[in-house]
């Protein structure tokens, strides 16, 4: 949204990282993850640990795009991934939780 600044916040679990990958750019748009600030750059794609405290800007008149997703956390083993699977589908809406 333009003239919109995400508040700094962090993530609850290093088991992902965060890919963003900026589409469209006004200028003057950044991103701060920990003490690293960088300006958006259209299809300069980054990854980060979103329990790094971060936040971000968009002080222009213009829409900024930008594609997030996740990647699961280069360091966990598969028996890892299947733990933290079965965990997040135990606690999702409608499955009975935990």
């Amino acid at each position: 949204m333009p003239n919109t600044r995400i508040p700094a916040h962090v993530g609850v679990s290093n088991a992902r990282l965060v890919c963003h990958l900026p589409l469209i750019v006004p200028e003057g748009c950044w991103f701060r993850v920990g003490a690293e600030t960088r300006d958006w750059r259209r299809g300069q794609a980054f990854v980060f640990d979103d329990t790094i405290e971060h936040e971000a800007m968009n002080p222009s008149d213009q829409l900024r795009v930008v594609f997030i997703f996740d990647v699961w956390h280069p360091d966990l083993s598969g028996v890892e991934r299947d733990a933290i699977r079965a965990l997040m589908e135990a606690d999702a809406p409608g499955s009975g939780g935990l």
